[in-house]
This record gives C-alpha cells, sequence and structure tokens, in this order.
C-alpha cells in the first residue's frame, strides 16, 4: 500500500514516533523544540495527562477536556483510557472533520514507562491497518544518564529498543562523554546517536520515515538493520564531537547485572524458513519477556528475493518479501536481537537443537 498519497486520503497508513527517557531526561524540552518546527504542523501529539507534558504555554491556543491546539497547527491529544482507543477515535474524528487533518502521530511516555508495550501496539490489528511505528527515539540524561541506566531497569529498556538517542545537557561541565557513550553503544549499538544542549537539539527529520513499514527502498532497510554496528567496538562509534573529553572509557559490568545483551547473528548459508519459523517459536514461547527486540533480513532457502521480519517480544510483525536485494546482491542473513538475560550462545543453541529436531523429523 503506498503511504505516500494526498493529504486526505481516508486509507492512509499514518507514521507514529514514539519519544521516551527517563524522569528528568529532557524529553519534553525536545519535544517543545520540535513543536516549535514547521516540520511539525501536521502532527498530533499524545500524552498520558496534559500536566505532565508541560509544554510551552506560548505554544498553546486554545484547549478542551482532550484536545490542545498549538500556534505551529499541531494538535495535542490527552490520553486517559487506552491508547488503542485514543487512536482509533482521532482517525474517526479527523475523517469526519471533527479534527484539523493530520498526517503523523507523536506519542510521549511517561518517564518511567516500559516503551515496548507501546511498541506492541503498532504490531496488532487493527492498530496495524492505519498505524505504524516509524521509529523510537530515546533522549538519555548527559549528567544523569549513567547512573539511571545502573540504578533503573526502566531506564535500560528504554534506551534498548531505541531507533534514535538524543543525549542531553552535553554542553554541562558534567556530561559524562565517553562513558555514557560507550555504555550506550554496548547496550544499543544499532541506535543513531545525536547530541544536544540547552540551544541546540536535533530535528532527525527522518523520524516519520514512510518508507520501513513496507520495506519498499531495500536499501533502506540495510540502514533500518544496522546490523554492522553490533560487530563493531563501542570505542570506535564514539561521535567526534565527544572525543575531547577528558575522561577516560573503563568497562562497567552494570549491563551484565541487567542481563542486557546486543549482538547480530549472520549466516552465510541460505536459512530454511521452517527451521528459522520453529527457532523464534520456541524463544517467544519460553522467553516472550525477554525478547526486547528482533529484527533480520533473511536468506531463504527457495526464495529468490529477501525476508524482512521484526518482533517485540511476543509480538512478530509478519515477515515481509522485498522486491528485490539491497544493492541487487544476495548477501548473508543478519538477525539483530536485544534481549534481556538471553545470550548469544543460548539463542544459537535453541537454534541448533530446532534444526537438528526439524531435520530429524523430516528424515
Amino acid at each position: 500500500m503506498d503511504v505516500m498519497k494526498s493529504e486526505h486520503d481516508e486509507s492512509l497508513i499514518t507514521p507514529v514516533c514514539l519519544l521516551t527517557g527517563f524522569l528528568g531526561s529532557g524529553k519534553t524540552t525536545l519535544l517543545n523544540h520540535w513543536l516549535s518546527s514547521a516540520d511539525f504542523s501536521d502532527v498530533v501529539v499524545i500524552v498520558n495527562e496534559f500536566g505532565d507534558i508541560g509544554i510551552d504555554h506560548a505554544l498553546i491556543i486554545s484547549s478542551d477536556d482532550r484536545t490542545i491546539e498549538l500556534s505551529n497547527g499541531c494538535l495535542c491529544c490527552t490520553v486517559s483510557g487506552d491508547l488503542v482507543n485514543t487512536l482509533r477515535e482521532l482517525l474517526v474524528k479527523r475523517n469526519s472533520g471533527e479534527l484539523k487533518w493530520f498526517g503523523k502521530v507523536l506519542i510521549e511516555t511517561t518517564g518511567l514507562a516500559d516503551p515496548s508495550q507501546l511498541v506492541q501496539v503498532f504490531m496488532t490489528m487493527p492498530v496495524a491497518r492505519k498505524y505504524y511505528l516509524s521509529k523510537v527515539v530515546t533522549v538519555i540524561d548527559g549528567v544523569q544518564g549513567e547512573d539511571n541506566l545502573t540504578r533503573f531497569p526502566e531506564a535500560v529498556r528504554q534506551l534498548a529498543i531505541a531507533d534514535h538517542v538524543v543525549i542531553s545537557k552535553s554542553d554541562m561541565r558534567e556530561y559524562s562523554g565517553v562513558n555514557l557513550l560507550a555504555r550506550i553503544k554496548e547496550i544499543n549499538p544499532g541506535a543513531h546517536i545525536a547530541l544536544s544542549s540547552f540551544d541546540d537539539w536535533p530535528m532527525l527529520p527522518d523520524v516519520f520515515d514512510k518508507q520501513i513499514r513496507s520495506f519498499h527502498d531495500p536499501e533502506h532497510v540495510l540502514k533500518w538493520l544496522n546490523a554492522a554496528s553490533y560487530d563493531k567496538k563501542s570505542l570506535n562509534l564514539i561521535p567526534q564531537a565527544a572525543s575531547t573529553s577528558d575522561k577516560q572509557y573503563r568497562h562497567s559490568n552494570s549491563l551484565n547485572d541487567r542481563g542486557i545483551h546486543s549482538f547480530c547473528l549472520s549466516f552465510s548459508e541460505a536459512l530454511h524458513w521452517e527451521h528459522v519459523s520453529a527457532w523464534l517459536d520456541a524463544l517467544v514461547i519460553a522467553h516472550a519477556k525477554q525478547l526486547l527486540r528482533v529484527k533480520g533480513i533473511l536468506r531463504i532457502s527457495g526464495c529468490d528475493r529477501p525476508i524482512v521480519f521484526q518482533a517485540v517480544q511476543q509480538l512478530f510483525h509478519p515477515p515481509v518479501e522485498l522486491d528485490s536485494w539491497p544493492l541487487n546482491k544476495p548477501f548473508d542473513s543478519r538477525i539483530v536481537f536485544i534481549t534481556q538475560g538471553l545470550t548469544r550462545e543460548y539463542i544459537e543453541e535453541v537454534l541448533s537443537v530446532i534444526t537438528s529436531r526439524v531435520a530429524s523429523t523430516i528424515s
């Protein structure tokens, strides 16, 4: 389905950006910065309660019990109940003309939220027919971030499933610098990192990407997967802007305490779909809560084109067959895992056991 349709097409599939971050990280400040831009003029912002968001009063024109009109044309919708019902209600009001037309949705979570539960909403029907999750953006406190990641499992999970990470307060003397960057890359090597300061917040124009849902652009899938990042050392991936920090990198065992593992499995031989399916089913049945995020591009035996899939905990998005291979050349299958308490060795062992069982059953 083509998501690049006329703005008033009721069948349009609406991209959603999920903005998360621990208490005091600065996500509300980032949101206010975004809302001051014309690029967000067709966005609906969804928050749990209006009092939690702290939108700059200069941006507010008027409000009622549920909807706030902002000066750049945005709407801010407050959620007092179920998110699915709110999303459905927004569509009904948009299509009837009760609300001005919007083409994007941004959801800001509370500081203690587990965003994986919200990610799952966009992998289920009927929400998936009308909305799709474009990006997860996590704001990390540049001063307190290390401590938060050590003390609070919510902060770790918020970081683990992020597509983009924005580090706030990078202009402060207490900024953690290289230490924090290394921690972030250890937890989530595939995330794209941006630094921010009091007067310089990144716009991240691709957070409402219209291509990733249906994977029309094969090259874009490689950027989405970002598999090569999981095979590099954290120190080699630190942005140049942060290399002037006078703090030295030091290894921390706190991630082992939290049990967060991030890795990419590669397979040079074509995989058999019955093996992959049974493998992933076994992991879901036994360890659903520990699969924070899984995504991959597969070369399947008997199939000329690559298969792309993604999952969050127990929910797997239906596999998608690309029109062609990225760069027009088949390559090794790559599956990225971000888990809590499940190591690379264990994941590989489950696959080995499943493959042997399926092979013996067939023979």
